[in-house]
C-alpha cells in the first residue's frame, strides 16, 4: 500500500471514528430512526452527511472492512462496490487498505 492509499483509509476510519459517536448518541436514545452520519469517503474535505437508521449503520459495520459513502464517492483503486442504493453506497475495503482498515476499526481495540 502506498503513502496515498494509507491516507485515504486513515482519511475513511477517522470518518468512523466520528459516526461510532453518532451510533452511541442514537442508542442512547433508543430508537431507530434516521441519524445523519459522515459520509466516509477518503476524501478528508468531505463534510456531507448519510442519512441511516441504527440498523442499517450496524449491519454496514458488522464487517469491519465496509464503509458507507455517497454515491459518486468510491475510491475504486482501494475498495469495490457492495451495495448501491439511492441516497448511499456500502463499499468495501480490498488488499492492503482492507487488512489495514481492520487494524484501525475501534470496535477491534475495545
Amino acid at each position: 500500500m502506498d503513502e496515498r492509499e494509507r491516507r485515504m483509509a486513515q482519511n475513511e476510519a477517522l470518518f468512523r471514528e466520528v459516526n461510532e459517536r453518532v451510533r452511541e448518541v442514537a442508542t442512547t436514545l433508543g430508537d431507530d430512526g434516521r441519524y445523519e452520519y459522515f459520509c466516509e469517503c477518503a476524501n478528508k474535505d468531505c463534510t456531507f452527511h448519510v442519512p441511516l437508521t441504527t440498523s442499517e449503520y450496524e449491519a454496514i459495520r458488522s464487517d469491519s472492512q465496509q464503509f458507507f459513502v455517497l454515491p459518486g464517492h468510491v475510491t475504486p483503486e482501494v475498495e469495490e462496490i457492495v451495495l448501491e442504493t439511492a441516497s448511499y453506497t456500502v463499499v468495501r475495503k480490498t488488499g492492503e487498505a482492507g487488512r489495514y482498515v481492520e487494524e484501525l476499526d475501534p470496535r477491534a481495540r475495545g
